[in-house]
Order: structure tokens, then sequence, then C-alpha cells
């Protein structure tokens, strides 16, 4: 556990202090809290602004350079308002409110932190993860009746009903998926991620199938059927940002480095040609650039651990075999 300490006079102003040192932590910091005890702190890596926006009480806030100087304190910041940004801060020290006073914590004093980290737990992560799941959910929702619609009303069941079951899989998965054990803090991994899973929800069969439809509908039924033996090899190990669920080599994977994606492609554009509209089309080019886009993420990130790093050397191929 981490201290921060008043390096001139040898005071603890917080005697937990935890870390936020990722865009998400940093972003929600406290928000979620009830209570700021006495002696805990939050130390903002990055930082030269702090927001109060959502919060539910004052803080004391130091915002600190480098080397760990206080260029400027401020007392009690109170909730639903944003801290001046201060020029020369590389980090921001919250503290409960009257922290600063009882401690003699001033401007161009030094603080001493030592200790090992400790990262928030729990408002960041949970807060992130139930908002994605619920618009996640909700969207299919609207996506699933709007294809239950179209089909009962034209008959179309066999064009219609694949896409509503190959998204189902993923919003089950998705849904049910494990906590990992690392997840990618960079926001542009999660905004690659998030994309990828939520466009193909907005894609809609319009005014019914065009003429190349039965060329079309065995596609999705070859995605149905690679995302199915996607899902079964990965299991609960599925996630929409880019993490460390464990390593899956078996199944399909021993093929291909990403069947789950193959199989989504292969379905889209089996819908694609099924429900041909400029919309569709722009959704599907969307989808595939974001899926590729966050094969590599994923295959960026999980290349750290040595036993990846010799799976992307036994299985070269991402999608296709012998292609790509």
């Amino acid at each position: 556990m981490q201290q921060a300490r008043d390096a001139t006079s040898g005071v603890v102003v917080a005697s937990r202090l935890r870390c936020a040192d990722t865009h998400w932590t940093r972003l929600f910091g406290l928000l979620g809290t009830k209570e700021f005890p006495s002696g805990e702190g939050l130390w903002l890596k990055r930082s030269r602004q702090v927001h109060m926006i959502g919060m539910r009480y004052p803080i004391d806030v130091a915002f600190l350079d480098d080397g760990l100087q206080i260029l400027r304190t401020i007392s009690a910041l109170p909730p639903g308002t944003v801290s001046p940004r201060v020029a020369g801060a590389t980090s921001v020290l919250e503290l409960p409110a009257g922290t600063l006073a009882e401690t003699g914590l001033k401007e161009g004093a030094r603080v001493e932190i030592e200790g090992d980290v400790e990262r928030p737990r729990g408002h960041a992560a949970t807060l992130t993860t139930a908002i994605s799941n619920v618009a996640l959910a909700c969207l299919y929702v609207f996506f699933a009746s709007a294809h239950f619609e179209f089909a009962r009303r034209t008959g179309h069941w066999r064009t219609a009903m694949p896409i509503v079951v190959l998204e189902a899989m993923l919003v089950f998965v998705a849904l049910t998926r494990r906590p990992s054990v690392g997840t990618s803090p960079r926001l542009r991994d999660w905004t690659i991620g998030l994309v990828g899973a939520f466009l193909p929800l907005l894609l809609r069969p319009g005014d019914g199938p065009g003429p190349l439809a039965r060329l079309a509908e065995p596609l999705q039924a070859v995605g149905l059927l690679i995302t199915l033996a996607g899902v079964l090899s990965l299991g609960r190990s599925f996630g929409l940002i880019a993490a460390d669920r464990g390593i899956k080599t078996s199944g399909v994977y021993r093929v291909v480095r990403h069947p789950l994606y193959a199989g989504y492609l292969l379905g889209y554009l089996g819908y694609l040609g099924v429900y041909p509209s400029l919309w569709n089309c722009v959704l599907t080019v969307g989808t595939a650039v974001a899926l590729n886009c966050r094969a590599l993420v994923e295959e960026r990130f999980l290349a750290r651990d040595p036993a990846y790093r010799e799976y992307l050397r036994r299985v070269r191929w991402r999608f296709l075999p012998s292609v790509y």
C-alpha cells in the first residue's frame, strides 16, 4: 500500500494512497463513492486538471510536477465544478476535505510517495462494464425486434433470422464473459472494441431481399457455423475490449487466430448480399475495419505473454487460412 507524506515535515497526508494511471480510472476517479475517509488519497497520474461532476462531497486537491513538488493547492473543491488547468502539473493528489489544513501541506512543498501501488477497484471498471452491457443488450433488443417484425410482415424468416442468431451469440458471450486479469487501458482500444461490437446492431433489412439473396444466404449460414465453433472454443473468454482472459489455442483457434471475427465477417457479408443498401454497405465496411483493428489490438496486447507469442508464431493466419 502506498503512502504520501510531506518530504520536509514527514507528516503523512495519506496513509492509504491509491493510484489512478489509466484513462478510465482517472475519468471515474472517486465517482460512485459516498465518502472519502480520513487518511485515504487518490493519486491521478498524467493529469493537470480534475472535475467534480457527479461527486457527492468536496475534496482537497494538490497539483504536482514531475518531481512531486506542489504547484498549486485547492481546499474543499466543491461537487459539480471543474478545477483550473495547472501548467506544469503532471499529476494530481486528491485528499479528503480538510487534509491540507490539518497536515499543513502547502504550495512549494514536495511530496514523497512510497510503498506498493494500489489501484482503485470496483467503481470505474464496474460502471464502465455495466454501461456497455446495458447499451449492448438494449441495442440488441431493438435489432432483434426490427428483424422479427420484418420477418413476420414479409415471411422472410430464412433470410432475416441468421443474423439475429449470430448477434445473439455475440451478446450472450459478451454478457457472460469472465473477468479479465488485465485489460487494455487505451481509449483507442476501447473505441475500436465498442465500435466493432455495436455497429452491426444497426443493420436493417430495408425493403426486402435483393437479387443476390440466394447466393448470399450460404455465406450467412457458413458465418453462423464458424461463429458457433468459435464460441464453443472460446467459452467465457470472450470480451469486447482487448483483455487477458486466458490464452485459447484449441478448437478452431488452431486454424486461425480470430475465428469469431471471421465468422462475423462472413455473416455480415452474407447479410449485405441478401439486403443490399448503402446503409448496410457502410456499416459492413466499418465493421470489417473495426474487427481487423480489434484483432491487431488484441494481438499486441496479448503478445506480452510468451505463450501467446509462441501461438502467433505457430498460427500465421488471422481470419482466412493461406489468405490473411
